[in-house]
């Protein structure tokens, strides 16, 4: 009985070392699968999930294309600044956390300022926010030295755009703000992909040349420690894709005939343009009061922005083709330009003598010249300018006549193709009447205000720089532009329908006007200028005082236009800054030839 009990136990034990033994296989047998799995068929997934927990995959951004003036001069660049980030989360909707306060307090930043500026940070989808931009080595010399007590808290340096001649070319280049929620495509991750806190161009030069300018980021592959700080740059060749910069972009503009301008205007509001004879190049563009771009580029609080755009001198309009003024006496060549081509008069004909008055129907129009002119002729009323003498004029010509001749100079119509926000101007028709008072609500009445360049007429002070430039060659001028475009000889803007005996008269009339007429405060000497003086009538307040001219005139180089707003006359305020601006050209071109 002992015996069988004995050798039941014993096979008992042997069922169990069995059992033991199969367990231990098939453990081992799972842990050698496992190591299988993990060393060959997911190897690469767990490599990349063991990389990542180290490794970052981080932007480099493209710096943006230079912009440069015609010599060469480098008008806009970048600099490198530190920012102190932070993470979004840093900002709730409780407010700061605590971190962010303890830097407001080290550092005194007004708290509604800075929770304004960074709320608008979060709200167009960036992660990080920029607490204190461009910040000095005290500051980022303090994030360092306690960056344990400051989780989230980075120094991150970036590119900020540097307009390195401040205001002087800002209504020209334009500037570059951060890109809006619309700018960003959900789930492109290409290298020219838009990110939150990226720049783009705003206005100018800027917007306009934007795909040029911004060049393609790179990628580079980092190794980081637990606080996110980079402790390795990986030097393997995949790691790493350089970025292209953007490509340069060259004005026609030079910042010595700008500067020239801006100084010939002596800060006064209003604008000057000049052309290049042929090319239609604008040399130098200048809207006063202009403002400085470089406090755009970084952070700018509401409030700072709003004082800006709410300053009563309207510093952020583009008078150069953004306002509209009437051209008043300006006007006078097309006028007579227009009459000559229909027939109603001679070169030399006479109309009734001015007095200084012209009735018309119950209306009494005067003349700018109240003692009157008396008896001229076509050719000294254009001179003196003369508005009774183009009253009668006026009353033989048709509203579309006249617009037709206003348009064939590019009056009324976008002349160029860099600001979007370019306005046409008004050049009213018959049509124009019938749909703003009604048909038959109007009378030829209003021709005598349009021969003169009052009434509803309006243009740009860049249209009336080609105007001076289409009468100055005949109509063989290139449209403006303010990008070098590399072909010696544009196709010529305008097709005028005036005959050249015509254009040859209005020019010698012109080169009167300076020598002997309204003009003479843009005289040089020895270098004879053309030009015509304009007065227009301003409902909110004192006239606008306008001259345009072109120079030399026997072989013209360059077309100015000048607006001065609530100056007064025209000969008397805008002629100067001409013959100022001019004389400063004429040095800058004898310098330009004697560079090798």
């Amino acid at each position: 009985m002992a015996g069988a009990v004995h050798g039941a136990m014993n096979e008992n034990r042997e069922i169990r070392g069995r059992l033991g033994r199969a367990v231990v296989l098939i453990l081992f047998g799972i842990l050698v699968v496992n190591l299988f799995v993990l060393q060959v068929p997911r190897h690469r997934f767990y490599r990349e999930q063991a990389l990542q927990n180290r490794q970052e995959q981080r932007r480099l951004k493209a710096p943006r294309g230079l912009i440069r003036d015609r010599e060469g001069r480098i008008l806009a660049d970048n600099m490198y600044i530190a920012d102190i980030t932070l993470p979004a989360s840093c900002l709730g909707e409780a407010g700061p956390d605590s971190t962010l306060r303890r830097l407001m307090g080290w550092w005194h930043l007004p708290e509604t300022d800075t929770r304004e500026r960074l709320v608008q940070q979060k709200e167009r989808g960036r992660e990080r926010l920029v607490l204190v931009p461009n910040a000095g080595m005290a500051r980022i010399q303090a994030v360092e030295e306690f960056h344990h007590e400051l989780p989230g808290v980075k120094v991150e340096t970036r590119a900020r755009r540097r307009y390195l001649y401040k205001g002087l070319f800002a209504h020209v280049i334009g500037y570059v703000g951060e890109v809006g929620q619309e700018d960003i495509v959900p789930g492109d991750n290409s290298r020219r992909a838009y990110r939150p806190g990226d720049m783009k161009g705003v206005l100018g030069v800027e917007a306009a040349c934007e795909d040029s300018l911004r060049g393609e980021d790179g990628i580079e592959l980092v190794e980081i420690n637990a606080g996110g700080r980079v402790v390795r740059r990986r030097d393997e060749p995949w790691s790493r894709v350089s970025p292209q910069p953007g490509k340069d972009v060259t004005l026609t503009l030079s910042a010595t005939l700008q500067d020239s301008l801006r100084s010939a205007l002596q800060e006064r509001r209003g604008c000057a343009v000049a052309l290049a004879l042929p090319s239609g190049e604008v040399l130098a563009a200048y809207s006063s009061p202009a403002y400085d771009p470089n406090r755009l580029t970084t952070s700018i609080s509401p409030r700072e922005w709003e004082r800006l755009v709410n300053d009563p001198a309207k510093p952020f309009f583009n008078r150069i083709v953004q306002a509209t003024y009437p051209p008043g006496s300006l006007y006078k060549v097309v006028t007579s330009l227009c009459a000559l081509r229909l027939g109603v008069i001679g070169p030399h004909s006479y109309q009734e003598p001015c007095l200084g008055a012209y009735r018309f129907g119950d209306r009494i129009f005067h003349c700018w010249n109240r003692g009157g002119h008396g008896a001229l002729d076509h050719a000294e009323a254009l001179v003196q300018s003369c508005d009774i003498f183009y009253y009668q004029l006026g009353q033989q010509l048709t509203i579309d006549q006249l617009a037709a001749a206003a348009n064939a100079f590019g009056l009324g119509r976008s002349c160029q193709s860099l600001f979007p926000e370019e306005v046409p101007g008004n050049i009213p028709t018959s049509a124009w009447y019938d749909r703003r008072f009604g048909r038959g609500q109007w009378t030829q009445g209003v021709m005598l205000n349009n021969a003169i360049g009052q009434g509803e007429i309006l243009v740009t002070p860049l249209q009336v720089a080609l105007l001076a430039a289409a009468i100055a060659t005949s109509g063989r001028v290139g449209r403006p532009t303010f990008l070098q475009r590399g072909d010696d000889r544009p196709e010529p803007f305008l097709d005028l329908p005036f005959s050249e005996e015509h254009l040859r008269w209005v020019r010698q009339n012109m080169t009167q006007v300076v020598d002997v007429g309204t003009g003479a405060a843009a005289r040089l000497a020895g270098i004879a200028v053309a030009g015509k003086t304009g007065t227009a009538q301003n409902p909110h307040g004192d006239d606008h005082a306008w001259f345009m001219c072109y120079a030399p005139a026997k072989d013209p180089e360059v077309a100015l236009a000048v607006i001065l707003e609530n100056a007064g006359h025209g000969g008397a305020e805008a002629a100067p800054v001409a013959g100022r601006w001019l004389h400063a050209y004429f040095a800058w071109s004898a310098a330009q030839e004697m560079l090798p």
